[in-house]
């Protein structure tokens, strides 16, 4: 009875989550670390059971709007990868909005983790992350976290030490480092009818300066005025139609995705 009650109380107002076509909503990150949907009605977090440095295994959901104090702890599938720390992905897609127009099968929405990799190296560091999108329904019965359908590369930024003398720093006119990101935006795509929404995930990834390349030794260029500036990757500043495949259960790039590794791994 409480869950139908739950379920009631978040059904989205229509501007939020029309059924006719998914929609992306951005949510609204709280002090307690939650992020909620716009209208407050149905809150995500990932709380750490106390240890600060231990990775989260659940999805805590509360339900403010209906004035229900209670929570829903669903636990994660497995990340892969072993990323050393996990965050919400800020944004959620509709797929059914729970009302009549949809059968009457319930709410169902995306939501997301991203996990993150971190390394440091002399004079460097850089920072990896990778998006990982799960299915979040509600029914009159039951609530639930399916298991992941997509993972792919989200946002980084590398920066690799470059001078190693006072000649290095003025033959490089003070760019000492060299600079490499990646980030990614995840929008709804084409309406095809499918089991799950199309979606077109689209990248950009840069070099400063724009002489340098992560696989080549940068160190001892001689650098121009001109050549500080970011250099666009147009291999792996691309874009891709993601379809869900009913037979895996995840979502396929409508063409394979060039290697970017030297952009998305620290």
């Amino acid at each position: 009875m409480l869950l139908t009650m739950l379920l009631a109380a978040a059904q989205p107002a229509a501007e939020t989550a029309p059924a006719s076509s998914p929609r992306m909503v951005e949510l609204v990150a709280k002090d307690d670390g939650a992020h909620c949907l716009p209208d407050g009605q149905i809150c995500f977090a990932l709380p750490n059971d106390g240890e600060s440095d231990a990775l989260p295994t659940n999805l805590a959901v509360s339900f403010p709007g209906s004035g229900d104090d209670e929570k829903a702890v669903l636990p994660l599938p497995a990340i892969a990868g072993e990323p050393q720390a996990l965050r919400l992905w800020p944004n959620a897609m509709w797929v059914r909005g729970g009302d009549e127009a949809d059968g009457g099968e319930g709410l169902e929405m995306l939501v997301g983790v991203i996990g993150e990799q971190r390394a440091m190296y002399s004079g460097g560091g850089g920072t990896g992350s990778r998006l990982h999108l799960l299915r979040f329904g509600m029914a009159p019965h039951a609530i639930g976290l399916s298991g992941e359908v997509l993972d792919v590369g989200w946002d980084s930024a590398l920066m690799i030490r470059a001078c190693f003398s006072e000649q290095d720093a003025k033959d490089r006119l003070g760019a000492c480092h060299d600079e490499y990101e990646y980030k990614a935006v995840l929008k709804p795509g084409p309406d095809e009818g499918g089991e799950l929404p199309s979606l077109t995930y689209r990248s950009f990834a840069t070099a400063y300066p724009q002489t340098s390349r992560r696989s080549e030794d940068n160190s001892g260029q001689k650098l121009k005025p001109s050549d500080l500036a970011d250099w666009k990757d147009p291999e792996c500043s691309y874009e891709r139609v993601l379809r869900f495949n009913n037979a895996t259960g995840r979502y396929e790039m409508d063409r394979p995705a060039p290697d970017c590794s030297v952009y998305t791994e620290p």
